[in-house]
């Protein structure tokens, strides 16, 4: 009787073992079918996807992947000339400016217009820029400390490649150490805009080596007004001679204030004057005269630079929503026209 009751209570517990074990293989089954069957769909979605993102340009984390197998490289470098004494005392006022804080103390040491509100204005221009014309290539020069640049999402996952470039080595080596090593397709180079030609690059993987590539947008952001006006038409030539698609700058209406009636949306075909009706009252060759580093309230429509305004496709404020300055944002379609004019700055202000 005893051994019965044994064999009976082992049975149970046996049992008992049994239904445990069965109940967590099936609990262990249902989660990794469910597991593969969210899988399935993952990869099932991701190929369907992929060439939509690809074909519409969109900066997309798979874009991402996917240009991370190239190498990039600037085909060409700007030299420091050891002989050119003008040259070395313009990068030892822009580094001075730089390492002291002199334009500002807080945030961006590149001035109060690089910081997120004073760039606010150019980050929503130019979302639409990148969307409206698929730009996938920059040249950023001056770049400065690059505070505002990569915020926006379509510079930050550029589909090719962000060139940084600027006078100044304490930026560029500051830039290089933030950057370098994470972003594969962002580049930082001392470039003197004045002297040394917009460069191409390169970019391979494995398979091939394309060079030669031209940048899609070049921006000169708050940077003519601080360049005596001989070198800022040297700059401008530069950039309209780049072979580059469009060129984004910061300019001063000529009657101080940016006016409601002139402006232009990109895609949009809003009437605008050739030039602004007060240029024939200024004197920007005397105006323009100033030490590099200091600043005057530069135009690109005027004398001696003589860019038509109605060839614009952007003339918006620069600071609209926080209204630190009255300066305008201008983007340009390179073409034709504008080569023949900067071809003219030789003898401009002499």
């Amino acid at each position: 009787m005893h051994s019965t009751k044994s064999y009976v209570s082992y049975l149970t517990r046996t049992t008992r073992s049994l239904l445990i074990i069965a109940t967590i293989i099936t609990i262990s089954i249902l989660i990794l079918y469910y597991f593969f069957a969210r899988l399935h769909v993952c990869i099932k979605f991701s190929l369907s996807t992929k060439p939509n993102l690809i074909n519409n340009a969109k900066h997309t984390q798979l874009e991402t992947i996917l240009s991370s197998s190239f190498i990039y490289s600037l085909d060409n470098e700007c030299k420091i000339d050891l002989n050119d004494s003008s040259l070395h005392i313009r990068k030892k006022e822009f580094d001075n400016i730089f390492e002291t804080g002199r334009w500002n103390t807080i945030g961006s040491r590149s001035g109060p217009g690089s910081s997120l509100e004073g760039a606010f204005d150019w980050l929503r221009h130019l979302r639409t820029l990148f969307e409206h014309y698929s730009i996938r290539s920059m040249g950023d020069i001056p770049c400065g400390d690059t505070y505002w640049q990569f915020s926006l999402r379509e510079i930050n996952t550029i589909e090719e490649l962000y060139f940084g470039g600027d006078i100044s080595l304490s930026v560029i080596k500051q830039n290089q150490k933030l950057y370098k090593t994470k972003h594969h397709n962002k580049l930082f180079q001392y470039w003197d805009i004045v002297n040394c030609p917009i460069p191409t690059f390169t970019y391979k993987n494995s398979t091939y080596e394309i060079n030669g590539n031209r940048f899609d947008l070049i921006i000169v952001r708050d940077a003519l007004q601080h360049m005596h006006i001989r070198n800022g038409l040297k700059a401008v030539r530069n950039v309209i001679m780049s072979g580059a698609k469009f060129f984004a700058l910061s300019t001063y209406p000529p009657n101080g204030r940016s006016s409601a009636s002139n402006t232009r949306s990109i895609g949009k075909n809003e009437s605008l004057p050739l030039i602004p009706t007060e240029c024939v009252n200024k004197t920007y060759c005397t105006y323009g005269a100033i030490k590099d580093g200091d600043w005057y309230a530069n135009n690109i429509n005027c004398y001696p630079f003589n860019f038509p305004l109605n060839k614009a496709i952007l003339v918006q404020q620069s600071h609209e929503k926080f209204g630190m300055e009255q300066d305008e944002m201008h983007i340009y379609k390179i073409d034709e026209e504008l080569k023949k004019i900067v071809e003219q700055y030789d003898n401009a202000c002499s």
